[in-house]
Formats: structure tokens, sequence, C-alpha cells
């Protein structure tokens, strides 16, 4: 049986792959976090280790002590870079790890990419770490998350950091023409695809999974049916999202406990770029949905009724 430390498996993405490795009873799971919650630990069903991000010598031998031989990252955004990197060097340092998947769950991180949306260089520099190991590594490319648009009414352990549509408000900022694909993916739908990677003899370097892909005109139509109600709707042009200019979302507002509002609104500036300019439409890649076609995702229209249509 193969043994998994899941970093940051307590809540979000983690969380939600920790629930379908512990489901799918192929696999020791364990979960790494900055100090153990016994009663998180319980519920969850899995063996916390307390890590220390700033010692790569003590994380090796955790992974060693634990015979891991998969670390899957999911440290979220304001952890930084530096603790990634160090779980990247503790376990090429540990003889008993090898595989990774790193935390850049989203999109592909080209230089190119990088150049539109500075906040992602962490990711790229991750990407950057591992080419340099003899990890086999894979990235898992899955869009945008599909959770935040349907918080708290289906199950997800993200918080709302929706763009462009406010389902709670029935208001939209929609990016450009609002006809350029998008893809977005449940987070549970990732963990069954994780789930099933982590079976695979062989991986890719790049791993794309598609839960859906519909327009953000598509969108706002099925958010429209699903709650009843018309939106008000607004266009952002593609000329003020590169300014940094956008439509600020009344969802926006309880953000700015955890972003400074000048940040946050230059990052969803920096989205609506990427939604207009098509990185969010994988066009041409090798999808993990057609290697598991057991697999089948739950789609906007599906999630969106679910949560909003009674509510």
């Amino acid at each position: 049986m193969s043994t998994i430390a899941v970093a940051g498996g307590t809540g979000t993405l983690g969380r939600a792959i920790v629930d379908e490795l512990v489901g799918s009873k192929a696999f020791q799971v364990f979960v790494f976090a900055r100090e153990v919650n016994v009663a998180k630990e319980k519920e969850m069903g899995v063996k916390m280790v307390a890590v220390n991000y700033n010692d790569v010598n003590s994380i090796s031998e955790i992974l060693e002590e634990n015979k891991i031989d998969t670390v899957i990252s999911t440290l979220g955004f304001t952890a930084g870079v530096n603790p990634e990197l160090a779980l990247i060097k503790a376990a090429e340092a540990s003889s008993t790890t090898t595989r990774f998947i790193p935390s850049t769950w989203g999109l592909h991180y080209t230089p190119e990419l990088v150049a539109k949306f500075p906040f992602a260089k962490h990711k790229a520099d991750v990407l950057d770490c591992l080419e340099q190991t003899l990890l086999e590594y894979t990235a898992v490319m899955n869009g945008y998350f599909m959770d935040y648009f349907v918080s708290p009414h289906v199950k997800t352990y993200m918080s709302n950091m929706a763009p462009v549509i406010d389902m709670a408000n029935n208001t939209a900022a929609i990016p450009a023409s609002g006809d350029v694909p998008v893809v977005f993916t449940y987070s549970f739908d990732i963990g069954r695809f994780v789930t099933k990677l982590l079976k695979a003899p062989k991986w890719d370097k790049e791993s794309f999974i598609i839960g859906d892909k519909v327009t953000w005109n598509e969108f706002l139509k099925i958010a429209e049916e699903a709650k009843g109600v018309k939106f008000d709707v607004t266009h952002d042009t593609l000329e003020a999202l590169k300014r940094g200019q956008i439509t600020e979302l009344p969802s926006y507002q309880a953000m700015y406990a955890f972003f400074p509002k000048e940040q946050l609104l230059g990052i969803m500036a920096s989205f609506g770029v990427l939604f207009a300019e098509g990185d969010f439409d994988f066009k041409s890649a090798p999808l993990l949905n057609d290697i598991y076609p057991d697999i089948k995702p739950r789609t906007v229209k599906e999630l969106l009724n679910q949560a909003w249509k009674s509510s």
C-alpha cells in the first residue's frame, strides 16, 4: 500500500483530496500541518504530523520515518514559496520519497503567463525547483475552482473567492466579451482524479482536468436560470483589466479581511485578463478525463442548480 503525505491537508483543496484518498481505502494517508490538532485528526480519520517548514532535515526525517513515497502539496497562496521549496528539498533527500505533486493547481504556469499574472511567480519557481530534482512529479491543472460559486450550499472546504459572478448578490462583471471558454472543476472531482493518478505507474509532468468548460456569458445564463432572477451585469474591457481597473462586486467586501482591497482588486483584474485571453481554456492538452473516463465530473449547471435552485 502506497503511503501519501498531504501538506496543507486540513483545509480547502487539501481536505477534499484527503477525503477522497481516505474514502478509496487504497492508501495510508498522513497530513502535514504546522501543529497537530487531535480533534481534527480524529474527525478526518488520518494521522497528522507537525512539520517545521524552516527545517529541511527534520521534514526529510519525517518522510523516512513514516515511509512516505509520495508528497502532495496543497499549501495555500498566502504561505508563499519557501515552505514548498523546503518540502521539495526534503522529499529529494528522503530515501523513501520518489513522487511529488506540487501546489500549482489551476493553470499552466509558463513564463508568458507569469508575465501577465505576477502573483503566480512562486508557482513557476516551484516547478523550476522540481525540474532540478530526480523526483517524479506531475503538476495538476484544473482551471478555476467551481467551489467558490456554490459555497456554502454544496459541500466544500473552500470559502468564497469568486470572480466575475457574485451568486449571492445577483451581480456580474464580465471580462471583455465573455465569449472565451473557461475551465471549472469541483474540488472533490480533483480529489477523485488524484486518487487515480496515485495508482498510475508513470506520470506526465503535466496533468489536465476539465470539470466543465463554459464561457462567462454561458455561466451567467445558467446562474440566472438557477436563481430565477436577472443579474445586474457590467462588462470590464480588456484594456481596463490590463490597467488593473475592475468592477468591484459586493462579495469582495468579505474578502478584504484576508487581502487588502488594492491587492485583491489587482488579483481579480489579472484573472480577468487571463479569462479574456484564453489562459483558462485547455485546448490541446492530454486530459485525465480521457485516461479515466469512469470519473464523471460535475458540471457548472449541475452544481449551480444544487446550490441555488431551491435557495
